[in-house]
């Protein structure tokens, strides 16, 4: 019999901007995160993921340039910059929104055409799978084909966005006991 695993973990987040990034803390669990300037900008979670399979699902209260993704943990993300941007760029595996990338996967300095990206108000889970060493984005339930195989270290969840005025919810970070993931049509591995 497997062990039960919390539903939730709690969020917590390391925003090296407050001038730019407001933390709001929802429930005791959801983090509301508030843009309140024009440049780009890109937090991580504390969370170290080191061992068993993580979640974390998130809403973009608009889709104006905006990503989620995970960066390597021995990483400090550089404030003022996208995770697309060097250096954070060499470190870090994202999902475009439509707006900016068209669905477009990113993964150390290079993209990888998606199906889709998503849009504003739409559920973005990710899921980080330690054994496999995988990591796959899911857009209101559905599985997306592009995803990110060969991570064999530490990690944190990230969002990186540009525009003032945008927020993002962080609805949970959860530890699953067994991966929701299964193989899906067109699918492209991208090595990490």
């Amino acid at each position: 019999m497997k062990p039960k695993l919390p539903l939730n973990s709690p969020i917590a987040l390391i925003n090296q901007d407050p001038s730019d990034i407001e933390i709001i803390d929802m429930d005791g669990y959801k983090k509301k995160i508030i843009k309140k300037l024009y440049k780009w900008n890109t937090i991580s979670l504390s969370q170290v993921l080191e061992d068993g399979i993580w979640e974390m699902e998130s809403e973009f209260a608009n889709d104006k340039h905006a990503a989620i993704g995970i960066v390597r943990d021995s990483h400090n993300l550089v404030v003022g910059k996208a995770a697309i941007e060097s250096p954070n760029d060499q470190h870090t595996a994202i999902l475009y929104n439509q707006s900016w990338g068209s669905g477009y996967v990113h993964c150390k300095g290079n993209n990888t055409p998606g199906k889709t990206g998503f849009k504003g108000n739409q559920k973005v889970k990710q899921q980080f799978d330690q054994g496999k060493g995988t990591l796959i984005f899911f857009i209101d339930g559905i599985q997306q084909p592009v995803y990110i195989t060969g991570i064999k270290e530490k990690v944190r969840f990230i969002v990186s966005w540009y525009y003032a005025n945008q927020s993002c919810i962080i609805h949970s970070l959860k530890k699953l006991a067994e991966p929701t993931t299964s193989h899906v049509a067109n699918e492209v591995a991208v090595q990490w």
